[in-house]
């Protein structure tokens, strides 16, 4: 007898998901950063919204590079409709990074055609000019209230760079002049961490000696030069605008593939709406903060960023409408789309079997909460297939217990669906062919965050 599990291209007893639907806009050094990067490319659905998103924003991006600058991208969606996902996804594809093993990120990728035409006109023009390169992060994780200082620590990051200032500084200034490698070699060689001489920049006499070692007209002693350090690179708490672009341009410097031109770049301000609020300072530096990057550099840079709302619906928001003029906003249709090609994906050969045994069944699931705003309806049986096993009117009564139980939607729709859809179908993969999931499997699995929130009493919970 045919089992549940038989029916699935990834047999959900097998299967993990390794970021549990939760998509974080990270730089991966660990390998388990670097397997969580693989399946989410892998898993990315480019299909709906997202599709036409990307080609949005390839599009713009191409038609605009003979222009004096590029528009910006704001993405957005509902808390967990997949924002982050797809910007990870666009920044990884743009510069095409190479994992650890060999692979690459549009190797890993499944593409429509578009999309990838659009990646092979991206790398033309990369090689025309200083080739590609992009950073991601939120402002939110940079260190103090800056948020010059926010952006160039993203930019540090992506560059494998200190994040702070004055360290990043310093080696930038290092690599300038033909040090760094020598310097770094020197320090480790005497059995210190690098970085952590970096991060003790004004007090380290090891990394004094190394650059003595590699420039003995540098200054005349250790003392000297520590001296300079400090006087050179002190800490701090925020920089003018000319100082930011004047470090960005000695980035991408170093970054470019030595033509002398500035990179293809791409920067991605993830969850930029909860970082704003409700400050309208915030939102006047941000749109300030682009403009004189788009002004300096052109239509070399591209920025892309997301939130929640669309823009316009706040009043913060409103104030970014000039800059960010290309809009992507993401769907219920998306993320149920996510959830079958990721979960509930059926082997071809698979679906005339099942096909048969839910039509055998069809008149008893038509009466399933008759009568009901929720309840069966004629477009169900294109959609049965693809949910199995999750029947059409129970996926749609988890949405409303869903929104019921986290009115504020910070849960997550996708990536609480991803989660408990994969749970679901593990639940019954032993089960012959024509178990379907019960509707009440998803209680067990939202009862701690109920308990937790209050909406459910411990006093009632079962």
């Amino acid at each position: 007898m045919t089992k549940n599990r038989q029916l699935f291209i990834t047999d959900p007893l097998t299967r993990n998901i390794p970021n549990n639907g939760v998509a974080k806009v990270i730089e991966p050094h660990t390998s388990e950063e670097w397997t969580v990067l693989r399946y989410e490319l892998e898993s990315f659905v480019c299909e709906g919204e997202y599709k036409t998103g990307l080609e949005r924003i390839f599009d713009t991006y191409l038609a605009n590079l003979d222009k004096s600058e590029q528009p910006a991208v704001w993405v957005s969606g509902f808390y967990g409709s997949g924002k982050s996902h797809l910007v990870r996804v666009l920044e990884y594809l743009w510069r095409d990074v190479e994992f650890p093993d060999g692979a690459v990120a549009r190797g890993l990728t499944r593409l429509p055609q578009s999309i990838k035409d659009h990646l092979i006109d991206l790398t033309t023009q990369g090689k025309k000019n200083g080739g590609l390169w992009s950073a991601a992060g939120t402002l939110g994780a940079g260190l103090g209230k800056s948020i010059r200082l926010a952006l160039l620590s993203i930019i540090f990051r992506s560059a494998n760079l200190p994040e702070q200032y004055a360290p990043a500084q310093f080696v930038i200034w290092l690599m300038q002049n033909g040090y760094y490698d020598g310097v770094k070699t020197r320090i480790e060689s005497a059995g210190k961490d690098f970085a952590r001489e970096l991060n003790n920049l004004w007090v380290s006499p090891v990394l004094a000696n190394a650059l003595l070692a590699e420039a003995p007209d540098f200054a005349n002693d250790q003392i000297q030069a520590r001296d300079f350090f400090k006087t050179r690179y002190p800490n701090r708490s925020e920089i003018s605008d000319d100082e930011m672009l004047l470090t960005i341009k000695d980035v991408l410097s170093l970054v470019s593939n030595k033509t002398g031109k500035l990179p293809c770049t791409l920067l991605v301000f993830d969850e930029l709406q909860q970082f704003i609020g409700e400050d309208p300072e915030r939102a006047l530096q941000v749109q300030n903060i682009v403009e004189a990057c788009s002004s300096r550099f052109g239509s070399r840079i591209l920025f892309v960023a997301t939130g929640q709302s669309a823009l316009g619906k706040t009043t913060q928001l409103s104030k970014l409408k000039g800059r960010f003029t290309v809009q992507i906003e993401l769907s219920d249709k998306d993320v149920e789309q996510v959830v079958r090609e990721v979960v509930l994906r059926k082997k071809e050969d698979q679906k005339p079997d099942l096909k048969a045994v839910l039509d055998k069944a069809s008149g008893e699931i038509s009466r399933h909460l008759a009568d009901t705003r929720i309840g069966a309806r004629a477009t169900d049986n294109e959609e049965l297939v693809p949910d199995y096993p999750l029947l059409p009117v129970r996926r749609r009564f988890w949405e409303s217990v869903l929104r019921a139980v986290d009115s504020a939607g910070t849960a997550g729709q996708l990536r609480t669906q991803l989660r408990i859809v994969h749970e679901a179908t593990r639940e019954v993969a032993e089960k012959p062919l024509g178990t379907v999931v019960a509707g009440d499997f998803i209680y067990d699995q939202l009862k701690p965050d109920m308990l937790q929130s209050g909406v459910l009493l411990r006093d009632i919970e079962v």
